[in-house]
């Protein structure tokens, strides 16, 4: 007796029923292929094997110029503090002989051997520096109100100097001391002079002198750490 299988007898192997009038070749379809996945001819199993083609063309470009841009952007920072990263001597010739080039093509043929270098540094510490190096630069800038108070309380009172010291330690005392005492003879005159030309007191050399020196012993005391 011939035993005719029907659709609905048939079912794929994790025991689902398989839907009628779909062919037998469809129960197990082949999963999705890999775009960057090949198959290679394996002598050994005479069998197909899937061969690794690594990252795409598009995705290693990205990449280089992601580290051209960092590469730049360490460029940026302070001559001192740049000088004090550590890099492969390599890498700091190569961004010295890219400081030394105007040429626009050449910075650019530059800028791309640097990224080329920087694939075998360790990118992610050179990022963490340069994103430490920009907080540090924001909480300056935030700074900005209280250095001009800070200024401002030097130069009428005397005991400012002595609670400048407690708060921001930096050894030597006497440049702070020799700004104070020109600010202040500075705006002593400046002061006379408009009140005999009626016109308003100037600011002076020493008075931004004065912002300058306070503004960067704050900023050094805001950055991190190298």
């Amino acid at each position: 007796m011939t035993c005719r299988i029907q659709p609905h007898m048939l079912a794929t192997r994790d025991g689902m029923p398989m839907k009628p009038g779909l062919p037998a070749y469809h129960a197990h379809p082949a999963p999705p292929r890999d775009p960057m996945t090949r198959f290679r001819y394996d002598a050994a199993t005479e069998g197909l094997e899937e061969e690794d083609l690594g990252p795409s063309k598009t995705s290693v470009k990205v990449e280089m110029l992601d580290l051209q841009e960092l590469g730049l952007a360490l460029l940026e920072l302070p001559a001192d503090r740049f000088a004090r990263i550590e890099m492969d001597e390599r890498l700091r010739e190569a961004f010295q002989e890219l400081q030394r080039i105007t040429n626009l093509s050449a910075r650019k043929r530059q800028a791309s051997y640097i990224g080329k270098l920087l694939r075998d540094e360790d990118s992610a510490a050179f990022r963490k520096l340069l994103a430490d190096y920009q907080h540090g630069k924001e909480q300056a800038a935030r700074g900005f109100p209280e250095i001009a108070r800070w200024r401002d309380r030097l130069l009428s009172d005397d005991g400012a100097i002595t609670e400048w010291f407690s708060r921001y330690p930096t050894g030597d005392t006497r440049p702070l001391r020799t700004l104070v005492r020109n600010a202040r003879k500075e705006e002593a005159a400046a002061l006379a002079e408009a009140e005999f030309s009626g016109k308003p007191a100037a600011k002076g050399r020493y008075y931004r002198e004065l912002f300058q020196h306070l503004r960067t012993v704050v900023d050094a005391a805001a950055l991190p750490p190298d």
